[in-house]
């Protein structure tokens, strides 16, 4: 069941389903050679792939081969719907509106007996 599941993926959604193209590409291969026997498989691959494409007689014979053309599946389905109009709002921090509470030193607070040695020096 996965490999049906991977299979059906990769022929869905990417250029895997080139390969399929292969069956033309040999009966391609197998009419040049034919009508030209001095057709090598690498002259073929030059004249098909690599010059320039010439609009001859068999022009839509070459778009059957593989990877000759690339095809773009896309299907996408939003759910949203589109609103009636648009509010936009910026929301600004008040950095300075609010007062801080405003910490000092008082003598009067000790947590610690041993905690007076850390004081500051007091000037008599």
């Amino acid at each position: 069941m996965i490999y049906f599941l991977i299979i059906t993926y990769l022929f869905s959604f990417s250029e895997a389903r080139q390969v399929l193209k292969i069956p033309n590409l040999v009966e391609h291969y197998v009419f040049h050679k034919i009508t030209n026997s001095g057709t090598s498989l690498f002259s073929f691959i030059k004249m098909h792939y690599l010059d320039a494409q010439v609009l001859d007689e068999d022009y839509h014979q070459d778009m059957k081969l593989p990877f000759k053309t690339h095809e773009t599946n896309a299907f996408s389905m939003s759910s949203l719907t589109i609103p009636d109009r648009f509010v936009f709002a910026v929301n600004v921090p008040e950095i300075f509106g609010a007062e801080a509470p405003v910490f000092s030193y008082s003598s009067n607070y000790t947590s610690n007996p041993l905690a007076s040695i850390f004081r500051p020096p007091i000037l008599i």
